[in-house]
């Protein structure tokens, strides 16, 4: 009978060694991961809500009679400029289910308390950590939007 040879107890402790090793390179880099999805999506919308105050406003300016914008809107609810105000694009817990499709999502809110009204996406309701990362939104970062020039911007204090 011919016995079989295994792994040394040297060997096993080098191989855990070398995984533990791997692992505090790898857990950090997959942690900044959900941060960056966040980060990503609340950019995304916020060019979403720009293009669609854009669109309104061009069609506003081409139009010479009531028409129809954002989510079944009529052209009657925008400002003297053209633009949405904050209130008609949505309420505070979904503020832009009137300006943009499928907008139900529950991940964006409005702060009224200020004016202009805060809007927090994903990243920016606390749901990131906050890196200090210019043009991106994260931790205590916060967007504005001015319905008397129809600016969507991040504002990073």
């Amino acid at each position: 009978m011919k016995l079989r040879e295994g792994f040394t107890l040297i060997e096993l402790i080098l191989v855990i060694v070398i995984i533990g090793i791997l692992s505090t390179v790898a857990i950090p880099k997959f942690s900044n991961l959900i941060d960056n999805s966040k980060i990503a999506s609340e950019l995304s919308t916020a060019a979403s809500v720009q293009s669609a105050v854009d669109a309104t406003h061009g069609e506003w300016i081409t139009n010479n009679c009531p028409f129809i914008w954002g989510n079944e809107q009529n052209s009657t609810l925008l400002n003297a400029e053209g633009y949405p105000d904050a209130a008609d694009m949505g309420d505070t817990a979904n503020p832009f289910k009137n300006l943009l499709k499928n907008s139900d999502n529950g991940d964006w809110s409005r702060n009224d308390s200020f004016n202009p009204p805060r809007y927090y996406g994903p990243a920016t309701n606390g749901g990131t950590k906050d890196r200090n990362l210019a043009h991106k939104p994260e931790g205590n970062d916060y967007w504005e939007y001015n319905a008397t020039v129809g600016t969507f911007k991040l504002i990073e204090p």
